[in-house]
């Protein structure tokens, strides 16, 4: 049976980073993905600063095909008040980039290539057995693995396989629409979020273009799947406004639907859960990957303080729970709070979710330190 000090299961960002951050530190990693091959996945993902100072610092950032957010532009449909946060503000070129899943996916594998770490494609685990010395994985075809330490990163498939671990799930009861618009206005980076009803529209720069991300119920989501490009065009037009111009293109759109799913504990017997595994949350402020990728460096960062130390042991456990309790948990809670301020008014009502935005827009400091948050996260206590 194989042995490494880490097992990473799921090659994702999130795995895929921790990998490119653990190695350098001297500890033994092996990445394991059920997935046959990368994925190609053609979807935007929208990173923060500190995201992409923590892909920096493992190798993993793209050298190409990245387009600067230098400011994020807050409304509301049907009321008054918005705001904008700005990069000037934080001191920051950018408050973080666009970038492809597929640019970043590769990105990250030439990295563990070039550390000689090695990805298991189609590297499905069967079982997990946890004991006080090790992590033993049976993987499909037939394959053992025996970890210090077994890291989920999988999205949550194997959580079930480990006594104790369970989700709370919250259905949103919506559909997030996404797919490539353009205007006829250059975006200069800007990217928008504008609160409407029906839930929120967010517009991404990409190139010379944008990623729209359009929160509809389950059936009008169908119908806007169904429509021609002007139909299409004409009601993204009515329903954003054109603060971003007129739209006049758009390209092939997908949709998913939006939940929130969190997990009881990050941590078990010799393993961290992180990432997407440990919190899936509503697109709405972008913070989902960006959390995920927190999560990665915190554990690095444990792991890296101290060399030679056991990487399953409780003290690093309770030392990464710690780390990450209230930025995740203030994370999810945030995102959660924007769903239903900004779609119940009996929560908030239209001219309190306005004095909101205008009030925030005229406070320089609260805007900073709200944009610090979206950045780095809530500070470890």
């Amino acid at each position: 049976m194989d042995r490494v000090d880490v097992a990473i299961v799921g090659a994702g960002p999130v795995g895929a980073a921790l990998a490119a951050l653990l190695v350098p530190a001297g500890l033994s990693v092996r990445v394991l993905e059920a997935r046959a091959a990368p994925s190609r996945d053609a979807r935007t993902l929208a990173l923060s600063q500190a995201s992409c100072d923590c892909l920096g610092q493992a190798g993993g950032w793209p050298g190409s095909g990245v387009t600067a957010i230098t400011d994020i532009h807050v409304s509301q449909k049907g009321g008054p008040g918005r705001t904008l946060i700005t990069a000037a503000d934080q001191g920051l070129a950018a408050l973080g980039y666009t970038v492809a899943y597929a640019s970043l996916e590769e990105a990250l594998g030439r990295r563990l290539a070039q550390l000689g770490t090695e990805v298991s494609w189609g590297a499905a685990c069967e079982e997990i057995d946890l004991g006080v010395e090790g992590a033993k994985l049976r993987l499909a075809g037939g394959g053992a693995l025996e970890a210090r330490l077994l890291v989920l990163a999988d999205g949550g498939a194997n959580a079930r396989r480990i006594p104790g671990l369970a989700y709370a799930e919250k259905d949103y009861g919506q559909v997030a629409v996404t797919g490539p618009v353009r205007t006829d206005r250059p975006h200069r980076g800007r990217a928008y979020e504008r609160f409407t009803p029906e839930g929120p529209v967010a517009l991404l720069p990409v190139d010379d273009r944008y990623a729209l991300v359009w929160t509809a119920t389950p059936a009008k989501a169908e119908r806007l799947l169904a429509m021609d490009e002007g139909a299409f065009l004409a009601g993204l037009q009515a329903h954003f406004g054109d603060r971003a111009g007129r739209f006049v293109a758009s390209g092939p759109l997908a949709a998913f639907p939006l939940r929130l799913r969190t997990i009881n504990t990050t941590v078990a017997l010799r393993t961290v859960i992180a990432g997407n595994a440990a919190q899936a949350m509503h697109p709405i402020a972008g913070q989902g990957l960006n959390i995920g990728l927190r999560d990665a460096a915190a554990l690095a960062a444990i792991l890296s303080a101290e060399p030679g130390v056991d990487p399953g042991s409780p003290a690093v456990l309770e030392a990464y729970r710690a780390s990450r309790r209230r930025d995740a948990g203030r994370g999810v809670a945030f995102t959660d709070f924007l769903v239903g301020a900004f779609m119940d008014a009996r929560r908030l009502p239209t001219w309190g979710r306005g004095a909101a935005l205008t009030m925030l827009d005229l406070l320089p400091p609260a805007r900073r330190w709200l944009a610090g948050r979206m950045i780095h996260g809530a500070p470890t206590p």
